[in-house]
């Protein structure tokens, strides 16, 4: 356990120090000799190292949900490894994952689906990889790319996606449409042509129909109006013959929608409604929302879309033994079942085939201690540690960001800028934030209920709850609030379920936005038990020669 005493003593009467040991050292470290330089490192390794003794194994048997790194069998021998410049950028398949969204996918609409998962875990690949399959059905929608900041954008965007609706519509019912439309009208003519001009159906194209009926019912002089453009989209789904798959609405970075002003509250409730209805109420077509963002779940609460609306899944990160493979290479299921071959980050190029050659089991314990199953951060300490050419190095330099953010919002919370599409108010203190952390450090899952974190959170002022500075830490992006999903794996059940008299007690957990800012925790806990320690040492000294004269 972690000495979570010690913890609380030195909070209050000793201000957190500007910057670490590893901090402090970095820019004098050099090409890592010299006397300082060997100190840093291994005071690096101690550090790093203690915190994976404080992990705890999950009580389940299955070492991919544990916290200790997997380690094979039989170590790999990289100097087979074929160099694969293209791998950084391939998609790491996750079949588990990817057929349970599929299997959503191929029933009834009935709610939609709210996929989360920490930044750059791989949300956005997986969806390309099912929009690669579903092609033909599918409306994405990628609001990280487009810009969707207002209710005429968004109108813009969607009108240009509805380019394929038609193709799902059954000719019978493109021709009694047309038959309804004005004479002069463009399809009206595809199906009903002039005889004097010997126009015939025959010779039109599905494709000039598809065109005819998007032109049609989706009009350049209401581009821009998001009511209109959505009446549209209702109307063409009703009418969807039955007996084929419903189509797909995809809406990427949803958390986009949180930048849309008060005066655009109508057109954001004509939006959610669309969306809940044409899932839900009327089981028209799916609905799949993404953001990294986990303060989308309170947000799309609070804006009605209720939980009875949705399904809340989280792509959490790696597993341990994933994360080894996706590292180091190895055998993964593709999405047909197929045991097949995935060479590593190690294989993009040969200078990081060198350093795999000298990988050793400490170096990947280093690497998940603070790296976890975090593909982004995998892809970064892989790129430091080519730089430095070293593994250990490139574990510091990726620790640095996230150790000067956590101390940051310990020290100077006033200054971290309000969150994008937030009212800028901050609810929370450095106190509230030490509070939760002392928690997360203490927990065996590093994972707190979230009301045992709301319980801790004391002095949160007049006409505040401690629920409402909880969800502003999260909103400022210093922690995250995950809901149990069976999807994600890199956090044991045993974290949410609490044994109750009865029955279990499920509650959200609060935890770090990262791997890596996790362990600037568990390693400024450990540098606080040392400098307790020195403290306690000293005054024992005092003492003893106090006694003595």
């Amino acid at each position: 356990m972690f000495c979570f005493l010690t913890f609380i003593q030195f909070s209050e009467h000793h201000s957190l120090r500007k910057a670490s040991p590893l901090q402090a050292n970095s820019s004098s470290s050099g090409n890592g000799s010299g006397g300082n330089a060997t100190l840093w490192m291994s005071d690096l390794q101690r550090s790093i190292l203690r915190t994976l003794a404080h992990i705890p194994r999950a009580t389940k048997e299955d070492d991919a949900i544990a916290g200790q790194p997997h380690m094979p069998d039989v170590w790999p021998d990289f100097s087979a490894t074929k160099i694969d410049p293209d791998i950084e950028n391939s998609f790491f398949n996750r079949k588990e994952e990817y057929d349970m969204i599929i299997e959503h996918l191929n029933g009834a609409p009935k709610v939609s689906l709210l996929l989360l998962g920490p930044k750059n875990s791989g949300k956005s690949a997986l969806l390309r990889s099912i929009i690669e399959k579903e092609k033909s059905r599918v409306t994405y929608l990628n609001c990280g790319r487009k810009d969707v900041s207002t209710p005429e954008f968004m109108a813009m965007e969607l009108r240009n996606l509805a380019r394929k609706l038609p193709s799902q519509l059954d000719m019978k019912f493109i021709k009694l449409l047309a038959s309804q439309l004005d004479p002069l009208s463009k399809l009206y003519t595809m199906f009903y042509p002039d005889q004097e001009k010997q126009i015939t159906t025959a010779a039109t194209s599905t494709e000039a129909v598809f065109k005819a009926v998007f032109e049609e019912f989706f009009p350049v002089d209401k581009a821009t109006d998001l009511k209109a453009v959505i009446d549209t989209y209702d109307f063409l789904l009703q009418n969807i013959p039955p007996g084929q798959k419903k189509p797909v609405i995809v809406i990427d970075e949803v958390n986009a929608l949180t930048l849309w002003k008060r005066k655009d509250a109508v057109a954001l409730k004509q939006l959610i409604e669309f969306l809940k209805r044409s899932c839900k109420e009327e089981h028209l077509a799916h609905v799949v929302l993404a953001s990294s963002e986990f303060f989308m779940i309170s947000w799309l609460q609070n804006q009605g879309y209720d939980a009875n609306s949705r399904d809340d899944q989280v792509l959490g990160d790696l597993t341990s033994a994933e994360a080894f493979v996706y590292l180091c290479g190895g055998k993964v299921l593709n999405r047909n079942g197929v045991l097949e071959d995935w060479p590593g980050l190690i294989a993009q190029s040969k200078e990081i085939k060198t350093l795999a050659l000298k990988m050793t089991p400490e170096d990947w314990k280093k690497v998940w201690s603070v790296c976890g199953g975090n593909i982004h951060l995998l892809k970064i300490c892989v790129g430091y540690a080519k730089q430095s050419k070293s593994w250990e190095k490139g574990v510091v330099k990726t620790l640095l960001k996230p150790q000067m953010e956590v101390a940051e919002a310990l020290e100077r919370p006033e200054t971290i800028d309000p969150p994008v599409g937030s009212d800028g108010s901050r609810l929370w203190e450095a106190k509230h934030y030490k509070a939760v952390l002392r928690l997360i450090a203490a927990n065996p899952y590093h994972a707190v209920r979230q009301k045992d974190a709301e319980a801790a959170l004391k002095d949160v002022g007049e006409n505040v709850t401690a629920a409402q500075v909880l969800l502003s830490m999260v909103g400022f992006n210093v922690l995250s609030l995950r809901p149990y999903t069976e999807m994600a794996k890199d956090i044991p059940r045993e974290a949410f379920f609490k044994k109750g008299r009865r029955k279990e007690k499920q509650d959200n957990v609060v935890t770090m936005p990262s791997p890596a800012h996790l362990a600037a925790v568990l390693e400024l806990d450990v540098e606080l038990e040392e400098e307790q320690g020195e403290i306690k040492s000293e005054q024992a000294v005092e003492g003893s020669s106090e006694a003595n004269s």
